[in-house]
This record gives C-alpha cells, structure tokens and sequence, in this order.
C-alpha cells in the first residue's frame, strides 16, 4: 500500500475506487466497506483509495479536543487498512479552509479532478462536505453529473448490535473488552515504551513494566486489572495488567503496569505492544501490601485461565 500526504502525488488510475472517512477503529464496520471497496477495484482492473484526515475535525474546530480519545493510533490505523488490501491511503490536511469546502467543491477539485473516480463507496452514515447531514442523495446527483458509480454499504450488526467506533469507545471506557474486541474484529491494543517505576512490584514479587504511552491520545481502558499478552521482540507473552492510580501506595497518579509471567528480561527503554484479552476487576484499595499480594496471586489464576487460548 501506498500512503501519500498530499492528493496531487497520486499516479493517474486506470480505475479508481474511493472511499472516506476518520475510520478509527477500522472495526467490522469498516472492514465491511473496504472489502467491498477492494472487491470493486479489482473486479474492474481497478485500484481501492482510502482518503482520510490528518487530524480529527473536532480537534481544529472544536475547543473540546482535550477531551478526544482514539481507538487507534496513526501507525495502528495504517496497518489496518494495509491489511484490508487497500492499494491507496491520502491523509488529507484538515484545516479550518478545508472545513469551509462544499460537497460539490470537493468532489470536483478532489474525486473527480485529481483521482478520475471511478466509483465511490460510501458507510451507511458517512458524511464529508460542509454539512451536518447526511448528504448521499447529493452524491448521488453528482455521480449521474460525473459519471461515476455510488455505493452504500449497510450497517454492520454483530448479534444485533450496529457496529460503530462509538460503541466500542464506550465498551473500553466501561472495561468491558470482550464486546470491544467483538466489535473491532481483533483485540484492543496499546504501545509504549517501558520505563522505570517506583519497584514496589519488584519487592512484593511481582515486577511490572511500567508503559509510558507512545501517543496522548489513545483511549485506555478503564482502570483495573486485565488479562492481556505483551508482544516484544519478535516474541508473545502472557501477563496481566494493572490500569490505575495504585491507591494501596497512595500514589495517585495514572500508570499501566503489566506482569508478565515468567519473564525476567531487562526490558528498559523499549517498546512493547500490550494486546488486550479481558478484564480481570476493577482497582481496588487494599489495607496493606500483604492483602495486596493475595489479591495478585488470585488475579494471577484468573489470567492464567483466561489466557489458556
């Protein structure tokens, strides 16, 4: 796949099929619009485009951006997409200019001028141009005016429940991972580098890595203990983890701290990948660290039951 920061650099296509959206997440929603948009292109000797934002619109014309919180980091996002046989992926710039352009501006300038569309393929509720609403219809008279082809595809439902980057931020924020990783299609995931903690872990006989997060705006899970594996170098491993403000040591700060079961790698300074698998339970506050340990020992199990898979 490849990935262009400016429209303009893309090759002229014999067919080019688009489609457009933030897909945060590229959850089963998103994975069923691109497998129509790939099988499209290359029904027709075509190739699939993706064109997404730099940045989320909210964090440009909104003064809430603080508040935003991602599924998926850059890296993760084109992976994903990478994986789905996407030939093609614009990160257009979003700015406070581009939001002013009109749907009628932008197909014309972008679809129809710089990539020749072909055809374009379109989520249930995908929305782009400088309205609030749905504007299908609209695109639909610009592909009779254009000749290309438009296409919806239907809302995804995983046991009846409409699939949607909403619901699945709002399934991690309640720490409840299997329904995100359901709706996602693969299991939640976050990066970050191992960095050096207060070692109390080391004392009570459960050493953790403590993961400074590589992006500030992924979404982290609601605090508590989880099942998870740790890829590292090439290698997979089982632990579980810690997401809270360790209130037994009064500490009050947020950090992500993962055991990993039998390990005992130096691991300083390096990057690992936290796959998440389940919730063990919420942060708890204990009288001192000898329940502390009780209490690990017992998660421990749990995990190890949880992670037999």
């Amino acid at each position: 796949m490849k990935i262009y920061n400016n429209i303009t650099a893309i090759p002229k296509i014999h067919y080019a099929v688009v489609t457009i959206g933030m897909f945060d997440g590229v959850h089963l929603g998103h994975q069923q619009i691109l497998s129509h948009l790939v099988a499209k292109a290359h029904a027709n000797n075509g190739e699939a485009i993706v064109i997404t934002f730099d940045t989320h619109p909210r964090m440009v014309l909104q003064h809430d951006s603080y508040k935003l919180k991602f599924i998926n980091s850059y890296q993760e996002k084109i992976q994903l997409i990478e994986n789905a046989g996407v030939d093609h992926l614009v990160f257009l710039p979003f700015t406070k200019e581009f939001s002013r352009k009109s749907t009628a501006d932008f197909v014309k300038e972008y679809l129809v001028n710089i990539l020749h569309i072909k055809a374009l393929i379109l989520g249930h509720d995908n929305r782009f141009g400088n309205k609030e609403n749905n504007n299908f219809s609209e695109l639909s008279s610009f592909s009779k005016e254009y000749k290309f082809d438009i296409e919806r595809v239907e809302v995804k439902d995983l046991q009846g429940i409409p699939v949607s980057s909403s619901k699945i931020r709002d399934a991690l924020d309640k720490g409840n991972i299997q329904m995100a990783n359901q709706l996602l299609g693969y299991a939640y995931e976050l990066s970050g580098k191992v960095v050096l903690g207060n070692q109390i872990g080391q004392k009570i006989g459960y050493p953790t890595a403590n993961i400074d997060l590589e992006n500030d705006f992924k979404l982290i899970p609601s605090l508590g203990v989880y099942a998870i594996k740790i890829e590292f170098n090439h290698h997979t491993y089982k632990g579980m983890l810690n997401i809270g403000i360790r209130p037994t040591l009064n500490i009050n700060k947020l950090s992500i701290e993962a055991h990993l079961f039998d390990f005992n790698e130096d691991i300083y300074g390096q990057y690992i990948k936290v796959i998440f698998v389940d919730k063990i339970r919420d942060e708890q506050r204990f009288n001192n660290l000898e329940d502390l340990v009780v209490q690990l020992n017992k998660d421990k199990i749990i995990a190890h039951s949880l992670l037999i898979s």
